[in-house]
């Protein structure tokens, strides 16, 4: 697992930047609009050892979404920036104003987070059984979600995962199913900027992937 201290990353794949130039023009004066029938998800966050330093009088945090499989940051605003609530809204049904109408989850119905506990740069996540009601490309980019969710922080340099208290690998893009994985298992699941910009995402998020991106980019390991 490419889980080494200072945050050792693999599986990017390149993405063009400069081509969004003209798009991003367009995209400064879009918002994302809404959708009447968003996917409703239900979350019960339950204990977690899992520690972070709360934010006070509220905070902004980056939650994952999917547009036409690929992978797109909303800002949420929080009562905190605790860990277990920034992970326990992704789990929440998304705000259609705030994630809008092409932006999607895939993050299961009813699936909910039984516990968190963070270790030595390892979150593990234990999720409820309806979890693996989830197969083929939405169970990656649900996982991809998460873990991009997860890896906003600092503190987290990889991610388990449990089902019902039990140990299962996940699928990456890349690596097949593995154990332990990063943000740069997901690296390739980044959303394109110019088809951010197409969909009418809005400047602010297209320059958040870009950035995480361009992160990446510099710290992951481009080798098999």
């Amino acid at each position: 697992m490419n889980g080494s201290p200072g945050r050792r990353r693999r599986g990017i794949v390149a993405r063009s930047l400069a081509a969004v130039a003209v798009p991003l023009a367009v995209a400064a004066g879009c918002s994302i609009s809404t959708d009447d029938t968003p996917r409703a998800l239900a979350v019960s966050t339950t204990t977690t050892s899992a520690p972070a330093s709360p934010t006070s009088g509220g905070a902004s945090a980056q939650l994952w979404y999917v547009l036409d499989g690929s992978l797109v940051p909303v800002s949420a605003s929080l009562p905190d920036h605790l860990l277990s609530t920034v992970m326990g809204s992704l789990f929440d049904a998304p705000d259609t104003e705030s994630v809008g109408r092409d932006l999607t989850t895939s993050v299961p119905v009813d699936t909910k987070v039984e516990h968190l506990d963070l270790a030595d740069g390892t979150l593990t996540v234990d999720l409820s059984g309806e979890f693996d009601n989830l197969v083929g490309p939405s169970r990656q980019q649900a996982i991809a979600q998460i873990v991009l969710t997860a890896t906003e922080f600092p503190s987290v340099e990889r991610v388990r995962f449990r089902v019902d208290g039990t140990a299962v690998p996940v699928p990456t893009p890349t690596r097949g199913d593995a154990p332990t994985v990063s943000e740069c298992d997901y690296a390739s699941l980044l959303a394109d900027p110019v088809e951010m910009a197409q969909a009418g995402v809005t400047l602010s998020a297209i320059q958040r992937t870009q950035a995480r991106a361009a992160d990446l980019e510099r710290h992951c390991d481009n080798t098999d």
